[in-house]
């Protein structure tokens, strides 16, 4: 990752931190703090209004949700040398942002908690794809193709071939980075939410959900969700029309948020020609 998370993450386990300290950090990236503005004015992550400047930024958004937004945007940045004849890496990231937002309305309609952590759980909980598109383009693109072709499991052609999936590259590297134990008991377990720690089950299962009822083919409908949610109890106080509201949530708010975050002006990466 960026030095610039790094360093964001050590402010964060320090507790003589003031907000200053957070801003001279992100101001040395000068794209980063474009995108920390900007968030801050947004309808989903701030307030609709313009900030004056990042001290503002950070005070709106907060320094735990600032980790969180920045983590996402810059994981974006760092996986984005996939070559684009064999990856759309922006449909990736469309589909990662859809995730984040079905999670993080989940979240808030069965927990009360509407916390932007699920949005980023749900927006990298397949970052070990990224990761395989990136070190092993040709052997990542076979299998996909493959999977579409047989009617197979990726996950399970990925361990034929590699002896691992993109679970576990998710895992490491959320080890590798540091991040809180919940980021790779999500990216480890998002299949098979009975397989993660008893503590950590509460957010494994709203990203299960999440990716049950966005993956292809996307389908938000109450027969949709009354399949994905049996069986999981805290599903209960869900509303009857859940479909309908993260049907809803994802339209209004995923291509403004694809754009936030994308590390290209525009929405469009060099080379890769419009989404």
């Amino acid at each position: 990752m960026p030095e610039v998370y790094v360093s964001i993450r050590q402010l964060l386990l320090r507790s003589d931190t003031r907000i200053d300290d957070f801003v001279a950090v992100v101001e040395q990236d000068s794209a980063l703090s474009v995108r920390v503005m900007r968030m801050a004015g947004s309808d989903y992550f701030g307030l609709p209004r313009p900030c004056d400047n990042l001290y503002q930024a950070i005070s709106l958004i907060g320094l735990v949700q600032l980790h969180d937004l920045m983590l996402g945007s810059l994981c974006i940045r760092s996986f984005s040398a996939v070559p684009p004849e064999l990856f759309n890496l922006r449909r990736f990231w469309r589909y990662c942002v859809r995730c984040g937002i079905a999670a993080r309305t989940i979240g808030q309609h069965c927990r009360g908690d509407g916390h932007f952590v699920f949005f980023t759980l749900g927006l990298l909980h397949e970052i070990g794809h990224a990761a395989m598109f990136l070190k092993a383009p040709d052997s990542a693109s076979e299998l996909l193709l493959q999977s579409f072709e047989q009617g197979r499991d990726l996950a399970e052609l990925e361990h034929e071939h590699f002896g691992f999936d993109y679970r576990d590259i998710g895992r490491e590297l959320a080890s590798i980075w540091h991040l809180p134990p919940v980021y790779a008991e999500v990216t480890a377990h998002h299949l098979d939410p009975t397989a993660a720690e008893s503590r950590f089950r509460p957010a494994v299962d709203v990203i299960y959900l999440a990716h049950q009822l966005c993956a292809e083919p996307e389908d938000f409908s109450r027969e949709r969700v009354a399949r994905a949610t049996t069986g999981f109890e805290r599903f209960a106080a869900l509303p009857e029309n859940i479909g309908d509201i993260l049907g809803s949530e994802v339209d209004a708010h995923c291509d403004d948020i694809l754009d936030l975050l994308w590390p290209w002006d525009g929405g469009v990466h060099p080379g890769f020609g419009h989404a």
